[in-house]
């Protein structure tokens, strides 16, 4: 099928910078206790699958994302989860970390968060089939770097 008018096809680590979550250690309750900074699981993603996100289940403290390999991602950032249940998309509302379980994508100003979103949800099955294992699927980074989008312009995108 021919590109429109107007559209690119683009490697999306060209137009949104990819990042990865973790988990604070959950042997620590000082990671976990009264924390306020919204850290999203698999279970707010099958919650909020298609949709913004503002609310999480689980909240780290500050202390527990400093003394782990999670980063506060900008809201706006567009959420894919690549292991275990496989292909839940979701755009941040608010400032947040992910869990391991999420690919991110911070959007430069050529892509529109919730068109990428549709994207990914539109190609939800060809994205599953990337996953590899039989017990606990994943979609490793390999394949996720490899991941091209076909872009209309930005104004495009917001229609």
């Amino acid at each position: 099928m021919p590109t429109p008018p107007g559209w690119l096809w683009v490697k999306l680590t060209d137009v949104a910078r990819l990042e990865t979550g973790h988990t604070p250690s959950r042997k620590r309750p000082d990671y976990w206790d009264g924390g306020d900074i919204s850290w999203v699981g698999i279970k707010d993603a099958r919650l909020h699958h298609g949709q913004t996100i503002y609310e999480t289940l689980q909240k780290p403290t500050q202390l527990g994302i400093d003394n782990s390999a999670a980063r506060v991602l900008p809201a706006g950032t567009v959420c894919l989860s690549r292991t275990a249940s496989v292909g839940y998309v979701f755009v941040m509302g608010n400032d947040m970390a992910t869990s391991q379980d999420f690919v991110n994508w911070v959007c430069a100003e050529a892509l529109y968060p919730q068109f990428l979103m549709y994207a990914l949800m539109a190609e939800g099955d060809g994205i599953r089939r990337f996953g590899k294992g039989t017990t606990h699927t994943t979609i490793y980074f390999p394949e996720v770097k490899a991941l091209h989008v076909c872009v209309p312009p930005v104004n495009e995108q917001r229609r």
